[in-house]
Parts: C-alpha cells; structure tokens; sequence
C-alpha cells in the first residue's frame, strides 16, 4: 500500500474514553494507523490468521486492534516502517508500559519510537529478537520510566532494519501500551490524532471529556482561523461525525468544555487537524486467491467476458485482474462487481473514478468502445471512454478517468455495482474483435489539477500556477510582483577560518588532512564523484567510517564545535538518517553529538543533537522544507554549537537555516564517532569534504567553506515566478504568464 496514500484508514478502535477514565491507565491496542512506508512499493506482506507466508496483508485489519490470531503478522524488512496510534496519552506504571510481540525467533530488529504523532519523536531502544531459529512469539517490555518527553505522546514507530528469517524482517504480530485518558480539565486525545494524514473521509471524531466538563461545544471547519461551533453534546458523549469530509481536504476541529457548576465558564479546547485521504479504494484487486477469495466470485462475467487474476503485468502491489473481452452486436461483454452493502460516493465528496488499464499488442480495436456503468439497483447508467480506443492494443498501462457527475441517472449515495465492458461503437456488424486487457487500482478521486484540463492529461498544475491553486490568475501576478527582479546569484562576504581539528576530502581514502585521526572504513563503501574529485558512497547497512581516536579529538571541541560537509541523499530508512554520531547504547545512554538528515517520499526531517547528556533542550529539529534539500543534488550543510553563548545553528548551502538559544550543556561524554550510520539508523547516499572545527564559524567563515573562498552561494533558492528558469525574474518570465493568463487545470 501507497502512501500517496493509498488509504490509510484511521478507523478508530478501543475509543470509549469518558469522564470515568480520568486517573486511570489500562493497556490498548492501537488505535489508528498514522503513517507507514513499504520501501519496495510492492505492498505489504506477512502472515495470515492460519500463519500462512506470504500473503498480501492490511496493516490496518492485522494491527489496529487485537490481532487476527497469534499466528498473524506484519511483516517490516529493511527500510520498511509503521506508526500505530493509541487513543490516549501513552504514560508510565508499574512495571513494563510497552508490549511489542514479534513472532518467530531469527534474530530480527527493529527501532522503536515513541512520538507524539506527528513531528516529533524519541528513540526508546532497539528491539533485538533472540536467534534461536524456534517458531514462537517472543514478547518484549519497555519501561517509560525516567524517560521525560517535551511532548505528549501518543502513538509508536516500528522501523525494521534486517532481513531476517524465512519471512525476512521484523514480524510483527501486536503491540500494546498503557494509555491513560486523564485530561484536567480541558479536552484531549483527540482521534484522529491531530496532524494525522490518510484519514478515512468516514471517520468519527472522538476525544477524551475534560473532568469538570458538563457540556461539549464542538468547532469545525476546513480553514485553521475559522472554525464555527457546529454543535452540543451532553456530558457523556465524546463523538462527532461531521456531515461530510472531502478526499484530500484539511480540516481543523476543537472542543470547548462547559463546567457544570457556572455555565458561563468555558475551558477553550486545543486546535486539531487532520488530512482526509487523497483517494479511496473501490477495488485494488489484492484481496483475491487462488484458494478461497476467487476473482470470478465477485467479478461476475456476462456475455463473452472472463476474468481471471494477473500476476506478472501489474500497476501496484503484487495483482490486477485481467480481462477477456470479445464484442459483436449480439452479446454483450462486461465484468460486473455487485457490492455486498451499496456504496456512499457522494459522502467523501469524490469528483471522478479512476481505474488503470492495460492493453495488449495486437488486440482488437476497430470500432470498439470502452466503457463504466454504475446502478443503484433501479437505474443503471454507462459512460463511454473519452479517449483513443487503441489504448486496448498499447502494452503500458493508461489512467481512465471519468468524472462521476457524468453519471447524473445515479444515485452516488447508494451504488450498488460496477461494470467494466467493452461493446461495439456502432451497429456496423463488422465492428467485432477480441483481446485482453489487465485492470488495476480502481479509486474515487477528488477533481484533480492536470496539466492540459484533460482528463487523459498527467497530474500536475500549470507552470504559471505560482500559487499552486489550479488557475493562472491576479493572485499569481501578484507573486511575480513578489519576486520581480530576484537573482539566484548572491555574492556575499567570506572569511577564511582556522584549520579544521579533522577534515576527510575521502578522495579514496579516509585520510585525516588535519593529521590526527585517520578514519576506519567499513563494509562495502565506494567512492564516486564528488563536489571536489571523489565522495564516499554508503550503500549498505554495515558501511560507515570510523574514527579510533575521536576522544582525543573531540577533548579541544568541549564549549564549542561546527560540523560541516557536502551530501546527496538516496533514500532514507524513515523520516530521517544518521549522517553522523558519537557512541551511545540502545535504551540506555544517547549519543553526546548526532546528525539526522532524510527525505522519503516527501521532505523529511532534519534534527542536530549536540551536548551531554542528551536532551531535547539541546536539539534542534525540523522538516526540510523542499525535498532537494536532501536528495537528487549536492547540498552543503553545517552544524554549529556554542555553550558560552547557548547557540546552536545550521546552515544550508551557505546560509543560515535554522537556530536556537538555550543550549549550554557542553560537549563531553564522547569516546567513538562513526560517519554513515549510528543511531537512528544507516545513512544512504554520498559524502564529500567532511570537516570538524573546534569552535563555531561565523556565517563569513561558513560561506567560505561552502563556496570554497568565492563567495558565490550554490543553490540559492529557485523563485517559483522564474517561469524560464534563467535565475532572474523578469519581463520574459511575466510574457509567459501573460501567455496562459486566466487557464485553469482543475478537472472535471
């Protein structure tokens, strides 16, 4: 499953929070799936209720709530990550407060992270599976005691990091947590969990009552400074269900507590958000096999038609159905699926169904006609393609749209089936032929901004779309006006700084040009181009680069350092990398100075922790605010902290890019330092110019580092309003505006 999004359904579990909950913990099963990532995009496998590997399976049905069995599992290789949320407050008790069961002993690992289910995080430990190579569930405690968050947590990241076992990978069977509802007086543990993404556009809203609370006054709405209160409920109720919420949209709510003993007193609730997903699924054809779950049993056939499941020509995932389709004037040729219960389509406010086809080379075309036909068990209407018919013979796969107010003989509320044919256009009887064609991912949408305002175009918006709103309109010149005359070119001053306390050009080597500390390459690194001759490569989960007498090097850097180096991502293991760390143990000391980049499928975060012991206070965190910050290109960075004033700092590219104050605790504690990997995980991608100063440049010594003395900064932001992306914003820029002046690609 896709998290552009796929569905990632926040179907609330357990969620019976009331007043009567306040002081009291007890374990729950999740609650909700935040957020997961498959690294292979061939969707989710693990073990079915019998134990049966491998199968396609849901994280959703298989972890939210009790599992299907103690057979069950999710299966996380490297790379692969999930975060389940709870309905409340996770908190500490006697004795252990976090359950994760992992079945079949092989020696699997996993990282696990306590977040507050949306930016931030905290690594507990690393979960180590004895290896024993016996086929049972292996059960593993942790206790939150002493561990003291600057947030409220509220749900758990797993992140496997090891292929082992006959089902290589972390497998994960359930997890539990102590979940308390206590909330003082206000309103919390909202479900779903504010900032969430993927939800379902059927979903409830619940939360835990305040304690004195009489009545709940419920706000919601779609824009974050206008939330109208849309009603009341009485002391022991805790759901809303909003009328309707539309796919892709953001929605903010909050709850208002009225007291019991003054009505006039109010308690005004926290503000919450979250994002409906951006499609719902009608049918992604995985849920079918060979053994009990037959295609042909809910994709019935009429006429020449037949079906059967396809498992080497596929979109996503690991099946799509293929289709045998034979048309002439006398029959008819179509596959139908009659839903158990008739679907809502108009509730999530879905504007068009999406299906991807593929053709074969060679099949019959002449005078055929595709089409969808949708009824709601007393009407039943179909829309033709709107596009080329030869798609039936091209060999690659083509998205069908067809917007649903097309179907305007329909009830959208209560869809009954849906049939896929192909017939002749005309009642030429020489309009005959046959073929195959292969169906995968059928989805409701939301109208979608596309290139050309056709519904065969590609997704994306116009060029001339500054504002990113589907239309070239005033508040685009508006942007340009913004921008005019902007210039990518940026000279600034530099200053040489003092020699480095360790500098590695890894031009072949990991030979230390400051003399003291001569790296120790492991694993499988390789050396590639770099920004100045070569890089290091790290590829592989072993490769790293070591440096044996980083205490005598880090002993002159006690009040104040700066780190800095040239990288270009690959990918990340999950929000973020470890470029770089000094020595720590899982669960029981973090590292003095740590280094976390990453890019995933969208900006990750970036998160720089200097200073002993650990804690949030010294740590300076955030998401990256473009995705080629990370990946795709050379980008230069470097970290700065100094005790005596309480600064820490980075910088990208030569410029300042974050900072805060605060941070005095000094920089010990350091007896090994590793590039490439460590903490939160390995590092994948290249590093060149890897420099340590023992002191903190200023911003004129930095941008000397970056630029090599020229002072001419790379990669200095792209304005959006540079429309032929020669640097400047100008009047060429503004004729190309002019040119698609008042074009909308919002479809339908």
């Amino acid at each position: 499953m896709h998290r552009t999004l796929g569905l990632v359904l926040l179907a609330a579990f357990v969620l019976c929070a009331n007043t009567g909950w306040a002081g009291l913990s007890v374990f729950e099963y999740p609650s909700a799936v935040l957020d997961l990532h498959d690294a292979d995009g061939s969707c989710w496998t693990g073990m079915d209720a019998a134990g049966a590997y491998p199968v396609r399976v849901v994280p959703e049905a298989w972890l939210v709530g009790p599992p299907l069995s103690q057979e069950s599992a999710v299966t996380l290789p490297t790379d692969h990550w999930i975060d389940l949320a709870f309905s409340g407050r996770l908190v500490d008790g006697a004795g252990d407060d976090i359950l994760v069961v992992e079945t079949g002993k092989a020696g699997e690992q996993a990282l696990l992270f306590i977040t507050d289910g949306a930016d931030q995080e905290y690594l507990l430990t690393k979960i180590i599976i004895d290896n024993s190579m016996k086929q049972e569930l292996s059960t593993v405690g942790i206790d939150l005691e002493g561990v003291t968050l600057p947030f409220v947590p509220r749900a758990l990241r797993l992140v496997g990091l090891d292929l082992g076992g006959q089902s290589p990978g972390f497998d994960l069977s359930h997890v539990r947590a102590r979940v308390s509802h206590d909330c003082g007086p206000r309103a919390c543990c909202p479900n779903p969990v504010s900032g969430a993404f993927g939800v379902s556009p059927y979903t409830k809203l619940i939360w835990t009552p305040g304690s004195t609370a009489d009545r709940h006054v419920i706000h919601f709405g779609d824009v974050a400074t206008d939330t109208p209160a849309v009603g009341v409920q009485p002391r022991d109720a805790n759901t809303f269900a909003p009328s309707a919420l539309g796919l892709g949209r953001t929605y903010y709510w909050r709850v208002d507590e009225v007291g019991g003993t003054d009505s006039s007193v109010v308690v005004a609730g926290d503000l919450w958000s979250f994002t409906v997903a951006d499609h719902l699924v009608v049918d992604d054809f995985e849920a079918y096999d060979l053994r009990k779950d037959f295609l042909y049993e809910t994709w019935q056939t009429r006429g020449w038609a037949g079906v059967s499941l396809e498992h080497r020509i596929v979109k996503s995932c690991r099946q799509s159905m293929s289709l045998y389709y034979r048309y002439d004037s006398t029959w008819p040729c179509e596959v139908v699926r009659v839903f158990e219960t008739p679907q809502d389509w108009a509730h999530p406010q879905a504007d068009i169904l999406q299906l991807l086809i593929r053709g074969t080379p060679g099949n019959a075309t002449r005078g055929a006609q595709l089409y969808l036909a949708l009824s709601d068990g007393h009407t039943e209407q179909g829309v033709p393609y709107a596009g080329d018919p030869r798609i039936l013979a091209e060999p690659h796969w083509t998205v069908w749209r067809t917007a649903l107010a097309d179907f305007d003989k329909i009830d959208l509320a209560s869809v009954t089936s849906i049939a896929i044919g192909v017939r002749p256009a005309t009642t030429n009887p020489q309009d005959r032929g046959a073929g195959t064609i292969h169906i995968d991912d059928i989805t409701l949408r939301p109208a979608l901004c596309l290139q050309d305002r056709d519904a065969t175009a590609p997704e994306g918006r116009l060029p001339a779309d500054l504002t990113a709103d589907c239309a070239v309109d005033y508040r685009d010149l508006r942007q340009m006006a913004n921008d005019w005359l902007y210039d990518r070119t940026r000279l600034v001053a530099v200053t040489a700084p003092e020699e480095p306390i360790l500098w590695y050009d890894f031009e072949g080597d990991a030979r230390d040009w400051a003399g003291t500390a001569d790296g120790q390459i492991h694993g499988r690194c390789n050396f590639v181009a770099g920004v100045y001759g070569h890089a290091i490569a790290f590829t592989s989960p072993g490769d790293r680069v070591t440096i044996p007498q980083a205490a005598g090097v880090f002993a002159r850097a006690r009040e104040a350092i700066t780190i800095a180096f040239w990288q270009r991502g690959d990918d990340s293991t999950h929000l973020n990398d470890t470029i770089c760390c000094s020595d720590y143990v899982y669960g029981q000391s973090n590292p003095a100075l740590a280094i976390h980049l990453g890019c995933w499928r969208n900006p990750g975060q970036y998160r720089w922790d200097c200073g002993y012991p650990w804690s949030f206070e010294n740590r300076l965190a955030g998401r990256h605010r473009t995705k080629d910050e990370w990946a795709g290109r050379w980008n230069h960075w470097a970290f700065t902290k100094d005790i005596r004033r309480g600064r820490m700092e980075i910088y990208h590219n030569g410029e300042l890019y974050e900072s805060c104050t605060g941070a005095h605790t000094p920089i010990t504690g350091i007896t090994s330092f590793e590039i490439g990997a460590g903490w939160y995980g390995h590092y994948d991608g290249a590093l060149d110019d890897f420099r340590i100063y023992d002191y903190a440049l200023s911003p004129a010594e930095i941008a000397h580092v970056a630029t090599r003395g020229t002072g001419v900064l790379p990669h200095r932001p792209h304005a959006a309003s540079d429309l032929n992306a020669d640097g400047t914003v100008n009047f060429h820029d503004l004729a190309l505006l002019a040119a698609a002046w008042l074009r909308s690609g919002l479809w339908p």
